[in-house]
């Protein structure tokens, strides 16, 4: 009996060391498989951002001193607000801001409005005001005095095409300056080289050269003006196409800029209706 027992002692302990290599061996097999796994679910984590901006678990990640929203250049997030606030409907290449393009459309507005009910700068294209316009000749042309009061004899206007002149050819935007020589209830005439309102010659000493045609007496009706180029023979005025709708009149030259060295006003001292006795009214510019 002893040899028996002897040799079943042997046996349970084989048994026994066997059995705790198995669970060793299952035990770290486990372990690598569970391994893998939080491998495997925590890369798509870094590729959607977490560890680029410090959020993440994975291990990768710790050691390394990655920015943070907080800590990039100040300029840079400057530059992505701009961004942020330029206008959709702006080119790419136009660096402007929403405040700027609030800035450049309000300074636009204001001088539309300027220069619609103020005053607005003209170019002198051609002889027909010659000399007191040569070609070149840049003036200002004000509007609020007639807000106020009518057009009057001598006053230096700019006007729109009428219809006798759109009937013609020309634009109904093409604009026109001429002097003003009556207004409405007045009878013009021009005959001998002389001009001649109701019935009184005008001494206008301003002109280029006395007028080479003859032009019976025309009637100014009520709400017209008859206007006529300082160079005579050489004006498309209202000795050919009429008297002018006062309405059609746009504002009146008061101010030449340009060339400098004949800078100055451009009214008359004195307004005339010059008779035969009268001394003829000079210009303030030179």
């Amino acid at each position: 009996l002893r040899p028996s027992i002897s040799g079943i002692q042997s046996f349970l302990t084989v048994r026994s060391r066997a059995n705790a290599r198995a669970s060793l061996n299952d035990s770290s097999s486990g372990s690598r498989g569970n391994g893998s796994v939080a491998r495997d679910v925590s890369a798509p984590a870094v590729r959607e951002g977490e560890g680029e901006t410090g959020g993440g678990d994975d291990g990768s990640s710790k050691g390394k001193n990655l920015p943070t929203t907080s800590d990039r250049d100040p300029d840079s997030q400057r530059e992505s607000g701009e961004e942020a606030n330029k206008p959709s409907w702006l080119p790419d290449w136009i660096d402007l801001t929403s405040d700027d393009a609030k800035t450049v459309l309000i300074a636009f507005g204001i001088s539309l409005v300027f220069r619609w009910f103020v005053a607005e700068p003209r170019f002198i294209p051609s002889l027909s005001m010659f000399p007191t316009f040569d070609i070149g000749d840049r003036i200002i042309a004000e509007k609020v005095s007639y807000y106020f009061r009518e057009p009057e004899v001598d006053d230096i206007v700019i006007f729109k095409a009428p219809e006798v002149l759109q009937e013609r050819g020309y634009s109904a935007g093409e604009v026109f300056i001429k002097r003003i020589i009556a207004t409405a209830g007045d009878v013009v005439e021009v005959k001998a080289g002389k001009t001649y309102v109701n019935g009184v010659e005008r001494k206008d000493d301003f002109t280029f050269e006395p007028p080479a045609y003859d032009m019976k007496p025309q009637y100014v009706p009520p709400g017209y003006v008859f206007v006529m180029g300082d160079n005579r023979n050489n004006s498309y005025d209202s000795h050919i196409w009429g008297p002018l709708p006062a309405k059609n009149v746009l504002g009146r030259s008061v101010y030449r800029y340009w060339p400098p060295n004949r800078l100055g006003s451009t009214v008359l001292e004195e307004s005339t209706g010059s008779s035969a006795g009268e001394s003829a009214p000079q210009l303030k510019a030179s």
